[in-house]
């Protein structure tokens, strides 16, 4: 196939990476100049908006226009929710479409070649927000997708059976049938383009069974052009109805539904019966839609998805690891068996985290509120529990509850508290605090405008506890303090906890190079932390500003904000439906009818869930 992969493999790569930067708003040629030397053409269609895949204009998996499938008509001034851009596949969607696709079209497991392919498409950036935001495509992005797509179309010609399974005995015949071949398309590319194929696609995928190539060949060349498709490698969004009175506002068609709720919940196609009920219209009434957002919201790859958001918004990828072979560190924790074989301490606190939160949405109803005040412990990590001074939860039964007056709430757990060295940072536990959770802006100052040192840690100095000795790098210093003020006694609040996450009531400094105890000072914790910008009134220790946190109703708000961002792939946009929605988000997160649960899958019931703003954000 060498001679039948150089101009085309030219030509796939080439419109993928067109596609991408066009926006894909209208139609993509699919008559590429020189793809026909070695017979035959190549589809890549991503469809004009006007009847494509028989999705508009009533046929199958048309919607009628102004339907709102899922029931929540937000009380809003505006009818038109923000502009959503052409997104490629996340790193992960894609990933596991691939993997999906293989499946549902009887290919099988993924060949060691495909696996090789998928670990090349470059990873999403997390940077400040969600790895879901990174909608940046390189020629390393085209270059995976399409050796991806011939290392998959190779497990046909490679395995007689995988190529029986995929096309039916007619595809073991010595000349490869039309009929064969366009069963093969029509099942395969409504796969890949999660919808039925158009006439036009199917004929061009047809031109590549140009009676010189073999059967094997036949398919694996058309298998290669579909899986480089834009309408493979995006979220194309064109083929609704247009809502009278605005040129830019589509309807989305059930196909097109039946995607953004198998995307947002479990990252990657629809299945068969997300399609068939895109088919037959029942996804587009009240009734359909309930049933299958339950069926999809039940699913454990649901339980996935929420937990990458959960991680990435708390940010729990970000720690670098424990330092435990400085001597400080030995001796901060001494009786522990941190860095030791069969002990992963963060592991154990990251899964803590997932436990609790999967424990609030699934196993019991509970709201924001719920899983910031509670005070169960769902360890069973021996090690973790330890740090808490509780008995590890045996996995059945009660849970242990952490001792009183120490810690309280999700955010206060030690995977958000843990530090890499001896020491802690309260600064950096401020602002975390402040610009991630209550999202507060926290103005980023200019490194060029700081004193010398500014960004350095204050000396060690056995007199002075850590909060004194960050208090007084600061104080003085008005282009320090204006926006250190905003966090930092949010963090020196939290010198209730050491650098491991431990509760204490005083701070044992050691010498960094030798590990011997220096002294062993109280702690103060009271401050003015000022969650409400306008409350001076001081908090005594962490358990105190955990009320305050809980009662500002801030995380809800915040964690709205974020969730829609994560849930949708862009951020919310101001004067649109987007704020309502995150208006009524916020609501539902405080809900205790619906819980957790019912939160997560209210974003997909919202009237704007079932639109698209064309156009750039």
């Amino acid at each position: 196939m060498v001679r039948a992969m150089g101009s085309l493999g030219r030509w796939v790569r080439t419109t993928v990476f067109v596609a991408a930067l066009a926006g894909c708003k209208g139609e993509i040629s699919a008559d590429p100049e020189g793809a026909n030397a070695n017979g035959g053409t190549a589809a890549s269609s991503a469809g004009t908006g006007s009847g494509t895949g028989g999705t508009s204009g009533g046929g199958a998996g048309s919607v009628p226009p102004g339907s709102n499938p899922g029931g929540i008509e937000l009380q809003c001034d505006a009818t038109v929710p923000g502009a959503t851009p052409l997104t490629k596949l996340s790193t992960r969607e894609y990933r596991n479409t691939v993997r999906d696709l293989l499946m549902a079209s009887g290919l099988g497991a993924m060949s060691s070649a495909v696996e090789a392919g998928l670990a090349a498409v470059p990873d999403d950036s997390q940077g400040e927000s969600f790895r879901a935001l990174d909608n940046r495509i390189s020629l390393e992005h085209v270059q995976a997708y399409f050796d991806v797509g011939v290392a998959t179309g190779d497990m046909i010609t490679a395995d007689a059976a995988r190529l029986e399974a995929a096309a039916g005995a007619c595809a073991m015949a010595a000349t490869l049938s039309e009929s064969c071949a366009r069963d093969f398309i029509e099942r395969f590319a409504t796969f890949a383009y999660r919808r039925p194929p158009s006439g036009d696609e199917v004929e061009q995928l047809l031109a590549l069974n140009d009676g010189e190539r073999t059967p094997a060949e036949a398919l694996r060349a058309i298998v290669v052009v579909a899986m480089s498709s834009p309408r493979f490698v995006n979220h194309v969004e064109i083929d609704g109805t247009e809502i009278t009175g605005e040129q830019t506002l589509l309807q989305l068609t059930g196909y097109e539904i039946a995607s953004r709720l198998s995307y947002l919940f479990w990252q990657t196609m629809p299945d068969e019966e997300l399609l068939e009920a895109a088919a037959d219209g029942s996804l587009a009434t009240e009734t359909g839609f309930a049933a299958q957002l339950d069926r999809v919201f039940g699913d454990d790859r649901t339980r996935a998805t929420l937990w990458q958001f959960w991680d990435e918004w708390l940010r729990l990828e970000k720690f670098t690891g424990f330092e435990h072979t400085r001597p400080g560190f030995r001796s901060l924790a001494e009786g522990e068996s941190i860095g030791q074989a069969d002990h992963d301490y963060y592991a154990d606190m990251v899964a803590e985290i997932r436990a609790l939160t999967e424990l609030f949405t699934f196993d019991q109803q509970g709201t924001v509120a719920d899983l910031l005040a509670t005070k169960l412990s769902v360890t069973q990590s021996e090690d973790l529990a330890g740090l808490y001074g509780v008995e590890p939860w045996s996995g059945s039964g009660d849970y242990p509850e952490l001792p009183g007056g120490t810690r309280a709430g999700l955010f206060q757990r030690a995977a958000l508290l843990v530090s890499s060295l001896e020491t802690t940072n309260p600064f950096h536990r401020g602002a975390f605090v402040r610009r991630h959770l209550l999202c507060d802006p926290l103005a980023q100052p200019d490194p060029n405008s700081l004193p010398p040192g500014s960004l350095d840690p204050p000396p060690l100095d056995a007199q002075q506890t850590t909060r004194e000795r960050f208090q007084a790098k600061v104080e003085g210093n008005a282009t320090c303090q204006t926006c250190h003020g905003q966090f930092s006694n949010i963090g020196f609040v939290l010198e209730s906890f050491d650098a491991l996450g431990r509760f204490r009531t005083s701070e044992r400094v050691f010498d960094e190079q030798t590990g011997e105890l220096l002294a062993d000072l109280p702690i103060d914790t009271t401050f003015v932390t000022a969650i409400e910008l306008d409350d001076e009134t001081p908090v005594a220790d962490a358990v105190e500003l955990n009320e305050r946190v809980i009662a500002s109703k801030k995380v809800e708000a915040c964690m709205a904000k974020k969730y829609f961002s994560f849930a949708l792939r862009r951020t919310p946009s101001a004067s649109s439906l987007d704020t309502c929605a995150v208006d009524d988000l916020a609501v539902a997160l405080d809900d205790s009818e619906a819980g957790l649960a019912g939160a997560f899958k209210r974003i997909a019931r919202h009237e704007s869930f079932f639109l698209r703003k064309v156009g750039a954000q």
